[in-house]
C-alpha cells in the first residue's frame, strides 16, 4: 500500500513537470463543424473524427452526414432540412465557359457559404451545442468558403484546427503566416504547375491577390454580418478570429501538388481517406479480373452526373470504348445507356479506391477532383483528366507535370480525342512516372491519420499550441512582404543618384567656368 502511495505521488510529480515527461491528457473533449453539404468534402473529415472516437476521446460532429456505424465516443448532431452536394452538377453548366470563369466561381462560393453559414446558424443543432455549455478541449471546423464558424469557436472559446478539404485557397495562406508566391506556387483555381510561362505568371498573381482581396471584400463582411446577428454586435470580426487558428490540416501532398514552405501550423494529410480496401460486388470483380488487356475507369466524381452529358460527348466517349481492346467501367448515374458496348460496364455507385487498385486497371479518366486524384496517385494508376470546376484545373496541372497524366478539355470530347489521350497514357513513361508518385505519396514516416491524431491532441494538450504560432499572421502585408524596407533602400538610392547628379552637374558647370575663365586670360 504504502509502495503504491509512492508511486502515485511520483507520478503525479513529474506530470506538473513537463519538460520531465509528457503527460497526455485522455478523453479530449472534441467538436467538429462543418457547414458545408458537400460530401466530398466530408470524406476527408469524416475519417479524422473517427479516427479521434476510436482513440479513446468524445467526439461530437454537426454535419449534413451522420455515421451510419459510429465508433464509441462518436456522437453525430444532424444538420437537416438542407440538399445536399450529391450528383447534383449538370454539365450542361460548362458548355460554354470563358478565361475568367474562376472569378464567377468564386462568387457561386460565395453564396453557398452564406447560405451554409446562415442555415447552420439558425440550426437545431447548432443550439443544442451552444446549451449544452461543454467546455470543448479543441474544435476541428471546415475552412472553404466562409469562417462564420470562427464566431461559434470563439463564443465557445476553445482552440481551433482548421480543415481544408482542398489545396490551400488564396485567402489561407496570410492567416497561417504562409507567404504567398504566385511564381510557383499556382493559385487553386487556376489550371497551371509550378512551372509557368512568364503570361501564366502574370495571370496566377492576378487570380491570387484579386480572389484574395475579394474574399476579404466579399465573403468576412458576409459572415460578420450573420454572426454578430446571432452572437452580437461586440464579437470579433471572423477576419481577425482566423488569425487564431492554431493549426490547419490540408488535403494535399507534397508528391502530387508540389512542394511548398510550409510553417509546422500546417500539416499535410493527402489521403486520410484512403483506407484498407473491402471486396468487389461478384459481377465487378469478375469483370475486372477477365480484362486480359485491361480496363479504363471513368468516374467524374459524386457531384457531376455523368448522364447530363450532351449527346454529342456521350457518344464520343461510347464510339471510343467501343474501339478499345480495354474493357471500360463507367459511373454513370443511370439505369440504362444508349449504345452501350458489350466491353462496358456502369453503375450508378462505384467503389472508386478498390477499383482503382485492381492490378487491371490501367487508365483513370477523371475530372481530377482531389479524392481521386489523390487515389490515382495512391494507386499509381495513370489519368486522363477533365477538369471542370474550381480545384481541378490545379490537381489535372499537377498529375500532367509529374507526366503521369495528360489533360483532355471537357471542350474536347470527341471520339478521336478520347481515343489519343487514352492511347497516350497506356504508354510505359506515365505508368511509370505514376508508380513513382504513389511511392512518394504512400510511403511517410506515419500514416496520414495517425499524424492528424496526433497534432490533435498535441493542440489540445498545449491550449491552441502556442509555440506554432508565428507573430507573422499579424503583420500587414506591407511589413510582411518589407516593402517598406524596400521603399527606404530605394529612397536611399534615389536621394544617393539625385544627389551623385546635382554633385556631378555642379563640377561640370566648375569645369565650364574654369575653362571659360582661362580662354579670357589667355
Amino acid at each position: 500500500m504504502a509502495t503504491q502511495i509512492w508511486i502515485t505521488a511520483l507520478i503525479s510529480l513529474l506530470c506538473i513537470s513537463p519538460p520531465l515527461v509528457e503527460c497526455r491528457r485522455h478523453n479530449l473533449k472534441i467538436l467538429g463543424l462543418f457547414p458545408h453539404p458537400g460530401v466530398s468534402h466530408f470524406h476527408f473529415f469524416h475519417p479524422i473524427m473517427r479516427g479521434l472516437a476510436e482513440r479513446g476521446h468524445e467526439v461530437t460532429v454537426v454535419s449534413h452526414f451522420p455515421d451510419k456505424s459510429p465508433p464509441v465516443g462518436y456522437m453525430d448532431i444532424p444538420l437537416t432540412g438542407k440538399e445536399t452536394l450529391v450528383n447534383s452538377v449538370d454539365l450542361k453548366f460548362f458548355e460554354n465557359r470563358r478565361f475568367y470563369n474562376h472569378f464567377l466561381e468564386f462568387f457561386m462560393l460565395y453564396e453557398w457559404g452564406k447560405e451554409a453559414c446562415n442555415h447552420t446558424l439558425r440550426s437545431e443543432a447548432l443550439q443544442k451545442v451552444l446549451r449544452n455549455k461543454v467546455r470543448y478541449d479543441v474544435i476541428l471546423l471546415e475552412q472553404f468558403n466562409s469562417d462564420c464558424m470562427m464566431g461559434v469557436a470563439y463564443m465557445l472559446q476553445a482552440p481551433v484546427i482548421a480543415l481544408s478539404s482542398c489545396a490551400m485557397m488564396p485567402w489561407h495562406y496570410e492567416r497561417m503566416s504562409m507567404p504567398i508566391i504566385p511564381s510557383y506556387i499556382p493559385a487553386l483555381f487556376m489550371g497551371q504547375s509550378e512551372e509557368m510561362t512568364f503570361g501564366g505568371r502574370i495571370a496566377n498573381w492576378i487570380s491570387f491577390h484579386g480572389l484574395n482581396a475579394m474574399y476579404n471584400m466579399f465573403s468576412i463582411p458576409a459572415a460578420d454580418a450573420l454572426v454578430r446577428y446571432k452572437f452580437g454586435h461586440d464579437l470579433p470580426s471572423v477576419g481577425e478570429l482566423v488569425k487564431e487558428t492554431s493549426m490547419m490540416f490540408v488535403n494535399q501532398h507534397f508528391s502530387l501538388s508540389g512542394a511548398k514552405p510550409l510553417p509546422p501550423s500546417v500539416l499535410e494529410l493527402g489521403g486520410v481517406h484512403i483506407q484498407k480496401s473491402k471486396p468487389l460486388d461478384v459481377d465487378l470483380q469478375r469483370f475486372l479480373d477477365n480484362a486480359d488487356h485491361g480496363v479504363v475507369f471513368i468516374s467524374w466524381g459524386s457531384m457531376i452526373r455523368a448522364e447530363t452529358l450532351p449527346a454529342a460527348k456521350r457518344d464520343a466517349i461510347v464510339k471510343a470504348a467501343k474501339r478499345l481492346k480495354q474493357r471500360v467501367i463507367w459511373k454513370w448515374e443511370n439505369d440504362t445507356l444508349t449504345n452501350k458496348p458489350d466491353n462496358m460496364f456502369i453503375s450508378k455507385w462505384l467503389p472508386q479506391r478498390d477499383i482503382l487498385c485492381h492490378p487491371n486497371v490501367k487508365v483513370f479518366m477523371t475530372h481530377a477532383g482531389l479524392m481521386g486524384s489523390s487515389e490515382a496517385a495512391y494507386c499509381g494508376v495513370p489519368v486522363v483528366a477533365t477538369p471542370m470546376y474550381g480545384d481541378q484545373f490545379l490537381n489535372a496541372a499537377a498529375m500532367k507535370q509529374r507526366g503521369m497524366g495528360v489533360v483532355l478539355h471537357y471542350e474536347d470530347i470527341e471520339e478521336n480525342n478520347v481515343i489519343k489521350a487514352i492511347k497516350k497514357v497506356l504508354e510505359k513513361q506515365y505508368f511509370d512516372n505514376a508508380k513513382m508518385v504513389a511511392y512518394g505519396f504512400k510511403h511517410r514516416p506515419e500514416t496520414a491519420l495517425q499524424s492528424a491524431v496526433w497534432w490533435v491532441e498535441y493542440v489540445a494538450n498545449t491550449e491552441g499550441g502556442p509555440l506554432l504560432q508565428s507573430k507573422a499572421k499579424h503583420l500587414s502585408r506591407f511589413t510582411y512582404y518589407s516593402l517598406d524596407v524596400y521603399m527606404i533602400f530605394g529612397l536611399i538610392g534615389l536621394i544617393s543618384m539625385i544627389t551623385w547628379g546635382v554633385l556631378m552637374h555642379k563640377i561640370r558647370q566648375s569645369a565650364k567656368r574654369n575653362k571659360a575663365n582661362k580662354v579670357k586670360s589667355n
